[in-house]
């Protein structure tokens, strides 16, 4: 369920323009109008639907939860995990916890959100420029499609004691301006397996319209074991 990554990298390029005047060298990460402006347009055309939803569109691909839960140990021992450097991430949809990263504090901790579901899902994913994103809901089932609205936790790690760079500032006011429009938008993903192994989500509406946009930047994931999963998300 790692919808908002899309969001940020495609965002990121474009955010360049709304801060290229000088800033303060204050705590403030509130974001300038024109990255604003910018998130609402990037927004709407990312979620621009690819078509109408195929009948039984959430028949499709593959139960995840069952893989995880057919794994050795179970889906409480099991994670799914993209391994590409500068895009590394966790998912863990049982009842284990995923490790804290050693040498990281919080820069930003967004308000709780009550969420509902019969999945709970952890996730920690690679930014880039340093920052790392912690996320928890719970998802709902649908067939094979996994849908949620927003996050019940949202937390951006960046190494403890070091001053944010100029990227890293845009980096965290950008994932507050998606995390807010997500939280308003029911989407759900589906696992389709490759030849190669590999599973790869593919986005879509909660009314299964796909969102083809927002795929062009999923990596495909692979299930290990929970206990390994510190030493993949070593900063």
């Amino acid at each position: 369920m790692r919808i908002l990554l899309p969001f940020v990298l495609i965002l990121m390029p474009l955010s360049a323009i709304a801060t290229d005047k000088p800033r303060t060298p204050t705590a403030d990460l509130a974001p300038p109008e024109e990255l604003v402006r910018l998130a609402d347009a990037a927004f709407a055309q990312l979620v621009e639907p690819g078509g109408p939803a195929e009948p039984n569109w959430d028949r499709q691909g593959v139960d995840l939860i069952a893989r995880l839960a057919a794994a050795p140990g179970g889906i409480d021992q099991t994670v799914a995990v993209v391994e590409f450097t500068g895009d590394r991430s966790v998912d863990h949809y049982g009842a284990g916890e995923l490790p804290m990263q050693p040498g990281m504090e919080p820069v930003l901790n967004l308000p709780p959100r009550p969420a509902s579901g019969d999945i709970p899902w952890q996730s920690i994913s690679e930014l880039g420029d340093g920052l790392w994103l912690r996320t928890s809901t719970r998802l709902g089932r649908r067939g094979n499609a996994l849908c949620g609205r927003g996050w019940d936790s949202l937390t951006i790690l960046a190494p403890a004691g070091s001053p944010l760079s100029e990227d890293m500032r845009v980096s965290i006011m950008v994932v507050r301006l998606m995390a807010e429009r997500m939280a308003a938008l029911e989407t759900c993903v589906i696992a389709f397996e490759q030849p190669d192994g590999t599973l790869v989500e593919r986005s879509f509406l909660a009314d299964g319209r796909s969102l083809p946009k927002v795929d062009e930047q999923t990596k495909p994931m692979r299930l290990r074991p929970l206990a390994g999963a510190g030493a993949m998300l070593t900063p």
